[in-house]
């Protein structure tokens, strides 16, 4: 059997899997694997995404320096607006995983 999923039905689930296990208005914090050259384009993104004000910004270089984990907090005002951020950092070529 078959079983597609309707993508507005997915979106409420993953809202309130978000909203149970995190309090909104609050600081959400996405972590980045991007290449060295293009952190400033996934702060800049994240911050022109809905109302997220980025409150902090934490970067680890692999051992190669061949990639960059960014971790970014940020203050979001809502569930739906998390969702919206990992869609649009996900569009990023620059952007090799999202979490």
């Amino acid at each position: 059997m078959n079983h597609v999923t309707d993508p507005i039905d997915e979106r409420e689930r993953m809202v309130a899997l978000l909203e149970s296990q995190h309090s909104f208005p609050g600081n959400f914090t996405f972590r980045v694997v991007v290449r060295p050259a293009h952190r400033a384009q996934v702060v800049t993104t994240l911050a022109a995404v809905g109302s997220c004000a980025v409150v902090s910004v934490e970067e680890r270089e692999s051992r190669k320096g061949t990639y960059l984990s960014v971790r970014v907090t940020a203050r979001v005002e809502q569930a739906s607006t998390v969702l919206d951020v990992y869609e649009v950092l996900q569009r990023l070529d620059s952007v090799l995983a999202v979490m």
